[in-house]
């Protein structure tokens, strides 16, 4: 259950009818400001510390407005916040430090590992390339990546220009990959449960459009952390293994390239090509007329 620009009394109760109904992973972090909320939540609910997985992230740290040697003084306030003596995985918020800051912050993340403070070490928002550059000098390598994932967006912001995906690179390297966001319409003009090719399945299965778009994440392997504000729509949300999307929701694993490809390339490059833009793109397709009239004539026919 995701926790993002939820505060006050709205975070305290949705995490409430989150465990009620329950959902047992609880994800967080020190930039949302509501860990004391979340904290007041779990205890207040009553399930058993060890029934519940918790994550939470380091932000300041991360980003470089607090020097690395302040991560521990960090995490000591996220503990007392949260109510618990551990937490089962604590995160990077962002790859924003570079060189021997980013060095410096990490290790203090495997101190806490090391301590027994945190059970897994984790990134989020992070690329190939800062997972690269990561693995390179970590003695504990991050077992969890936390991205945005959703048909537009599957696994990166902004595109790194690498062939291979960042949950590729996650589950070759023994890494579980989280995506947040499945149903936010940024930095898109149309909101995903709006796209017709969503609407179209979610009219095909009986699912509201969230169901779809968690489920189609859920079927990629990847973990979801929806967040909701009313009980109704987490028990929507927690609804996604009573049903499984057939062969033609393969769509939406190739919306990502209707928004990112050029004429040059069909982008992500690991995307699927599902809507045939590689033919569009061959001079041989574009030089060739239709059946029953010239080039210009079918051209002439489309602006009509």
């Amino acid at each position: 259950f995701g926790t993002w620009k939820l505060e006050g009394t709205a975070c305290y109760n949705a995490v409430r009818w989150a465990l009620e109904l329950g959902l047992r992973h609880i994800d967080t972090a020190e930039a949302y400001g509501n860990e004391a909320e979340v904290g007041r939540a779990l205890r207040d609910s009553g399930v058993p510390r060890e029934e519940l997985f918790l994550a939470t992230k380091a932000t300041s740290v991360a980003l470089g407005m607090a020097e690395p040697a302040y991560l521990e003084a960090v995490f000591a306030g996220q503990l007392q916040a949260l109510q618990t003596e551990y937490i089962d995985v604590y995160m990077l918020h962002a790859a924003g430090v570079k060189g021997e800051s980013f060095r410096a912050v990490w290790q203090g993340m495997e101190r806490l590992l090391e301590a027994g403070r945190v059970r897994a070490l984790g990134v989020s928002n992070f690329g190939v390339g800062d997972l690269e550059e990561l693995w390179a000098f970590a003695k504990h390598k991050p077992v969890y990546l936390q991205n945005i994932f959703k048909v537009y967006k599957p696994g990166e912001q902004i595109l790194g220009g690498k062939d291979t995906s960042p949950l590729q690179w996650a589950r070759s390297h023994g890494m579980v990959m989280v995506g947040y966001s499945a149903i936010n319409s940024w930095p898109h003009l149309l909101p995903p449960m709006e796209d017709p090719h969503v609407l179209a399945i979610a009219r095909t299965h009986g699912k509201t459009p969230s169901q779809v778009l968690h489920r189609w994440s859920l079927q990629r392997g990847v973990a979801v952390i929806p967040k909701a504000s009313s009980r109704d729509r987490i028990r929507e949300n927690a609804a996604l293994l009573d049903f499984e999307l057939t062969p033609e929701a393969a769509a939406l694993d190739g919306l990502s390239t209707l928004g990112e490809s050029t004429h040059e390339a069909v982008r992500p490059p690991w995307a699927a090509d599902t809507f045939g833009l590689a033919r569009a793109q061959s001079p041989a397709a574009a030089s060739t007329p239709p059946p029953g009239g010239s080039s210009g004539e079918a051209a002439m026919g489309r602006r009509r």
